[in-house]
């Protein structure tokens, strides 16, 4: 087992998609995929990547997860995501139980591309399903059919691909507690290992976006949206797969090992367009360094073909900076309480927070847990109603 301080993550941000959803604004493009140069450039970059966080005494060392999102990393061409997995694994190493995950969409997979995947290393498959209705996947601009789902599904477990998660949204209008309800035991009927509930959000720069602003109600009112996340949560409480993090629940040991890196301040590389990464930086001072690479995927692609290596990272980079201990401790905080089990204290953590923790405390939104082995101060972990006001809870507990 690796401990929590050794563990190293690589996201790898795939921008290619076949259509752009109405309701989504991550970094994607559907123009056609330059499969080998993507490849050139994303190495590129991890290469200058080490040698620039080698400057500041940082080492790489095996990986703990791999996780390659979109878009849709599932367009690849299996040659280029074969040689990518395979310079990590040269670059790096892979510890023994390296989680290497994989987004797909259920309409753009078959049983030889799955068998080609697991061939690879693949072994968790993150799969964008949404709804299990029809209707809703129409309206949401999906291309799948619940019946391709449940292919899908079956396929994976042929392939030897176990470990599946998959993604729901809920929240559209019209559509309350008993039609997300349906949703989810559609989904609990295929026993994945995890499943991701997403809110519907109505970001500015999306079709649904453009429609909010016409006067289109797209979103169920706040209190039906509390009441559907509830009746969630409890109905996966009952089948033994409770939220270990307010949107995403697992099996027991089945928890995304990636995405807990995020939750847990652990390291984690961003490679590729519109990626971030972050990374805490040895030595005496506690600092980091976090980067966001830029949204466009042909500034991207420009930059990592024709850059020179002094330059190369920054002019792919669209932010950048160091991290300095109170930056850490707030997002120490904001992610940590996104967990059940809460975030682990530490005395400087007491000592800048305590006084806010207590009148949360007295409010009945956070609540402190006694001494353990694993957390000899205890813990801050959010209550049910802490939860469910979880940036107001952030907010009070940084700022007083």
């Amino acid at each position: 087992m690796v401990k929590s301080d050794e563990r190293l993550g690589l996201y790898f941000h795939f921008p290619y998609c076949s259509h752009r959803c109405p309701y989504c604004d991550f970094t994607l493009t559907t123009e056609a995929i330059p499969h080998q140069d993507y490849l050139e450039a994303c190495i590129r970059e991890i290469n200058n990547r080490i040698e620039y966080l080698g400057r500041e005494s940082w080492q790489p060392r095996p990986l703990t997860s791999l996780y390659f999102g979109g878009g849709t990393p599932g367009l690849w061409a299996t040659e280029e995501l074969g040689q990518f997995i395979h310079f990590c694994r040269e670059k790096f190493g892979f510890s023994a139980e390296i989680e290497i995950t994989l987004e797909a969409n259920p309409a753009e997979v078959n049983l030889p591309l799955l068998i080609t995947w697991a061939n690879l290393g693949i072994n968790r498959l993150s799969l964008g399903v949404q709804s299990m209705r029809q209707s809703v996947l129409d309206r949401l601009g999906r291309m799948h059919t619940p019946n391709q789902v449940k292919q899908v599904v079956e396929w994976a477990r042929l392939a030897n691909i176990m470990r599946l998660n998959l993604d729901l949204i809920h929240g559209l209008s019209g559509e309350g507690v008993a039609e997300a309800l349906f949703d989810l035991e559609a989904l609990l009927t295929l026993n994945p290992s995890h499943i991701s509930l997403y809110q519907l959000t109505i970001e500015p720069q999306t079709s649904f976006g453009a429609r909010a602003r016409r006067g289109e109600q797209l979103l169920e009112p706040e209190e039906e949206l509390l009441k559907i996340y509830r009746a969630l949560s409890c109905r996966l409480e009952q089948a033994h797969m409770p939220l270990y993090e307010v949107s995403n629940a697992a099996l027991k040991g089945e928890e995304s090992q990636h995405n807990l890196l995020y939750w847990t301040m652990g390291d984690y590389l961003g490679i590729g367009t519109g990626a971030h990464g972050r990374i805490n930086l040895p030595g005496q001072m506690q600092r980091g360094i976090r980067w966001q690479n830029t949204r466009s995927p042909k500034a991207y692609l420009k930059a990592g073909l024709t850059s020179p290596d002094s330059t190369l990272l920054s002019m792919i980079e669209e932010d950048a900076g160091l991290l300095n201990i109170e930056a850490l401790d707030e997002e120490t905080v904001i992610v940590g309480l996104r967990l059940s089990k809460g975030l682990i204290l530490n005395q400087r953590l007491l000592d800048r927070y305590g006084c806010h923790a207590k009148r949360l405390i007295q409010e009945g939104l956070l609540h402190q847990t006694h001494s353990t082995t694993s957390a000899p101060l205890g813990r801050w972990i959010a209550t049910a109603r802490g939860t469910e006001l979880l940036d107001h809870l952030c907010f009070r507990l940084i700022l007083g």
